[in-house]
């Protein structure tokens, strides 16, 4: 396979639902993968001291057991589904396990990442249209 058509490959995989390809031909094989919001780590950590002003309302947390959900892939951070709509959560709503918090634009493929658990925002950690790293942590999340 040349590298043109390695790259059609490449291009129709990223567009497609496929989470997975492989290709053998002649000797040589190229697998392709992507990861999606299911993998989603979610780790417990202590806050001690939390302060951070978002318009009008100011939170503030004092050794409480905050959950981060942390970043699946690199990529580019988005609040809402497109620029003209409202964010999918903000500082200080609840959400459930299952519900979207943001997407990741990787490779132009977009990944929602959702919650993996109940509770309150407590902070948003990246603003949006900004590159995130791989296990970076996006939001700060007070368990219910």
């Amino acid at each position: 396979m040349d590298l043109d058509q390695l790259r059609k490959v490449i291009e129709i995989f990223e567009s497609s639902s496929l989470s997975e390809l492989e290709i053998e031909e002649k000797g040589t094989r190229f697998r392709l993968a992507k990861r999606g919001a299911q993998e989603i780590e979610v780790k417990k950590e202590k806050a001690p001291h939390l302060k951070r002003k978002r318009g009008a309302q100011k939170i503030e947390t004092e050794k409480e057991e905050l959950v981060a959900v942390r970043s699946p892939l690199v990529g580019t951070f988005y609040m809402a589904p497109s620029p003209d709509e409202d964010p999918f959560v903000e500082v200080g709503d609840e959400v459930n396990a299952g519900e979207t918090l943001c997407i990741i634009e990787a490779m132009k493929v977009m990944n929602e990442i959702t919650s993996e658990i109940k509770g309150t925002v407590r902070e948003i950690l990246v603003g949006n249209g900004h590159p995130v790293e791989y296990d970076q942590k996006l939001f700060l999340i007070e368990e219910t």
